[in-house]
């Protein structure tokens, strides 16, 4: 025992840093040596970076976590723990006892309704548009303050994103207004505690009503729009770094139906955008831009899947070294799909009805401020 007090701190950091969250939350308490060591955002970085480095530590801590609507909770799962012990490679049935709840919002009519997670951090809104960020592994939340003078008259709808500003070596929260005329936009940011408004109003109207989520490519968060004046569909991107707005082409065969429903997304770190033909249920495609910026680059890729209860089918941000993660929007359905040979499996969760959105993100010791 004397030997293990005695271990230089470099060997404590180095084994503490594949220990889960949950075990180093009541390691914490075992000294003020270990508090200062797993608090220290040196460690914090180290702990979250491991599980790039080791696989066993990646699957240990990589969980899909469940946006139920009309529910005022989150619920996340450990998938790649799952698919260990459901390793037969045919159809698989999430039990309840693999779900977590992960948060559950004091008020039970304030349903959450949008969540975007970052280095191990959530930010999601609810209902009456509070906003909130939320470590799930160590169950911290924070109500952020919304920001001063950017009032909600004749705004019809919102857009949100969260990430992290490597140039400025903070995260951001960005919230945007659409009205008939444009757009605006305010920027929080996590270590000031402050927003701040831009002052312009860009020519964009956001295109599909219930995708307020920005998808953060290439440093910038994206929503499908239209230009205000002759309302063509286009993509616009607000750049993290810069706090400024450019446009995207849509891919090139881009047409549009009411019978038509599209998404935004991100594939393999690539903008996609889904689409999903309502009298075919079999006919599911998205585009992937594979040269971010670069129009002639949108590839189309049509999924095998056919089935006629399916929702519109988004890809979800994981990976196994044969398949990828998509998920079936307003329906309770993942498929692990190989790309391939255009094989996939489906994994059911039956506990829900439905999710209107599926997000893979790491568990990890990062604070709210």
């Amino acid at each position: 025992m004397e030997n293990q007090r005695n271990l230089p701190t470099e060997i404590i950091s180095d084994i503490l840093s594949r220990v889960t969250v949950k075990s180093l939350c009541r390691f914490r308490c075992v000294s003020k040596p270990w508090l200062s060591l797993i608090t220290h955002p040196d460690f914090v970085k180290l702990h979250y970076n491991r599980a790039f480095e080791k696989e066993d530590i990646l699957h240990q801590r990589r969980r899909v976590l469940i946006d139920v609507p009309g529910s005022n909770s989150l619920f996340s799962f450990g998938i790649d723990e799952f698919l260990k012990r459901n390793d037969h490679g045919g159809d698989a049935e999430v039990e309840e006892s693999d779900i977590d709840c992960v948060y559950c919002h004091e008020e039970l009519d304030s349903g959450v309704m949008l969540v975007v997670p970052c280095n191990g951090l959530l930010f999601f809104t609810v209902s009456n548009l509070d906003l909130y960020l939320l470590n799930p592994a160590t169950r911290e939340s924070k109500k952020l303050p919304g920001p001063e003078g950017f009032g909600m008259d004749g705004c019809s709808y919102h857009l949100f994103g969260f990430g992290f500003d490597h140039s400025a070596d903070d995260y951001k929260v960005v919230y945007g207004r659409c009205f008939d005329d444009g757009v605006d936009f305010g920027v929080y940011m996590l270590k000031t505690g402050s927003w701040r408004v831009i002052e312009e109003r860009y020519p964009y109207k956001r295109a599909v009503t219930d995708d307020s989520k920005g998808i953060l490519v290439n440093g910038g968060f994206h929503w499908l729009s239209r230009k205000v004046g002759d309302q063509s569909m286009m993509i616009m991107a607000f750049l993290l770094a810069e706090e400024e707005v450019r446009e995207i082409e849509a891919p090139p065969d881009f047409t549009e139906s009411d019978l038509i429903y599209f998404s935004l997304g991100a594939f393999r770190e690539c903008l996609c955008v889904s689409q999903w033909i309502l009298q075919d249920a079999g006919n599911h495609e998205f585009w992937v831009m594979k040269d971010y910026g670069v129009s002639e680059s949108w590839t189309k890729i049509k999924l095998s899947i056919v089935m006629l209860d399916s929702g519109n089918i988004l890809p979800a941000p994981y990976r196994t070294k044969s398949h990828d993660l998509l998920f079936a929007k307003w329906i309770s359905d993942f498929y692990l799909y190989n790309f391939d040979d255009h094989t996939f499996r489906t994994v059911s969760i039956t506990l829900f009805q439905e999710f209107r959105d599926a997000e893979a993100y790491l568990e990890s010791l990062v604070p709210l401020n």
